[in-house]
């Protein structure tokens, strides 16, 4: 049984596909295989008996002695009985990396140290393959991220432009028809030869209601950009409707229909800022059906939220302005700044509601405000 193990080992040691190489506590080599050979070069002859420093390369040769006196000394493994990566040195004096782990043995008293020595050079070029893949991934991906916040950055310089245009475009509409008013009074004052006082004192009022048109222009503005933050708290919309249909004229020709529900729907909101809204709604209703219609205001609740619709059979609004009627100073009106949507939609806004819009051209429109319902707690 014995010579059947040690055939068997032997058999291992010469077909083992890596290196492995015995040596006693000095450091001398016993043994080797025929895939050391392969390894490093030498000739089995040229290893044993020779100390395996020869197989390493400066500083690991020094490390090693350092490694078996440590071990012989204490007791403690430093490298032995754990693996390591550690570089090797073949006959013709090239390095490579190797894993190197390191077992002791005993054996007729004797004590040995086996070494199995795995060429890792192509896992290191994989290594370093896939760290400089993923360097490169790294790279690009940041250079894209730049290129996007860029592309980005841009995208909202054009959008902001873009806004600027619309807008600076409605202020320029509104503002030039007064100020060519302004000018035509202010010539006929300067050049006509002596006026009646009616007639001055009839471009003087042209004068100042020209004015005061574009001092609303730029005061609507001002109130879009400084409104004030929403006092939230409960809301009663049906009085809160009830009130603002009682400052709104109808003429004969409009029927209200005024279907909200009862007992009243209670949101979230500020009174005051609501009514605006509803106000604001309500007046472009009205003066979509110069020629009369009808003016329903409905409602419907759910948990998460009241909507509120606003609808007229007027003459609804072309599919190409839908999407713009929101725009500050963009309208459908002959007259009218254009503003009122726009304020509507940024109180909205702040009162964490929102604003939707449908219509069909020759059907009229519904606007649907969007609220939160009131929860009876203290509105944060």
């Amino acid at each position: 049984m014995e010579n059947q193990d040690q055939a068997l080992l032997l058999a291992i040691m010469q077909t083992a596909v890596d290196a492995i190489i015995v040596i006693n506590a000095d450091g001398i080599i016993q043994s080797t295989n025929p895939a050391t050979t392969r390894l490093f070069g030498y000739e089995k002859r040229e290893m044993v008996g020779q100390n395996v420093k020869m197989l390493m390369p400066p500083p690991f040769q020094e490390q090693h002695d350092g490694y078996l006196s440590n071990y012989a000394e204490t007791g403690r493994a430093k490298i032995i009985g754990i693996g390591r990566e550690v570089m090797g040195k073949r006959k013709d004096d090239s390095v490579f990396p190797m894993h190197l782990a390191v077992s002791h043995l005993v054996v007729a008293d004797k004590q040995l140290f086996a070494g199995i020595v795995r060429d890792i050079t192509d896992l290191k070029k994989a290594q370093s393959d896939l760290a400089a893949a993923n360097a490169l991934l790294e790279k690009r991906v940041q250079e894209r991220t730049m290129e996007l916040r860029e592309a980005q950055a841009d995208l909202i310089k054009s959008e902001r432009l873009a806004t600027l245009g619309q807008v600076s475009g409605g202020i320029a509409h509104e503002i030039r028809n007064p100020l060519n008013a302004v000018r035509t009074s202010v010539y006929y004052l300067r050049h006509a030869k002596n006026p009646s006082q009616e007639k001055i004192d009839e471009h003087l009022e042209r004068i100042d209601r020209q004015v005061s048109l574009i001092d609303n222009v730029v005061t609507a503005l001002s109130d879009i950009a400084r409104l004030p933050d929403p006092t939230l708290g409960e809301c009663d919309l049906n009085d809160l409707i009830d009130n603002v249909l009682s400052t709104v004229p109808l003429p004969g020709n409009i029927e209200l229909l005024n279907e909200l529900p009862r007992p009243p729907l209670c949101v979230t909101g500020d009174p005051n800022q609501i009514s605006i809204v509803f106000r604001n709604l309500i007046r472009n209703a009205r003066d979509a059906m110069p020629s009369g219609g009808t003016l329903t205001i409905s409602a419907t609740a759910s948990e998460n939220v009241v909507v509120v619709n606003v609808r007229d059979t007027g003459t609804g609004i072309p599919s190409d302005q839908l999407a713009r009627i929101t725009e500050p100073l963009y309208s459908t009106k002959a007259r009218g700044m254009g503003l009122g949507l726009a304020i509507s939609v940024a109180i909205l806004k702040k009162n964490r509601g929102r604003l939707e819009v449908s219509s069909l051209p020759g059907q009229g429109a519904t606007f649907s405000v969007h609220l939160n319902p009131f929860d009876g707690g203290q509105a944060e």
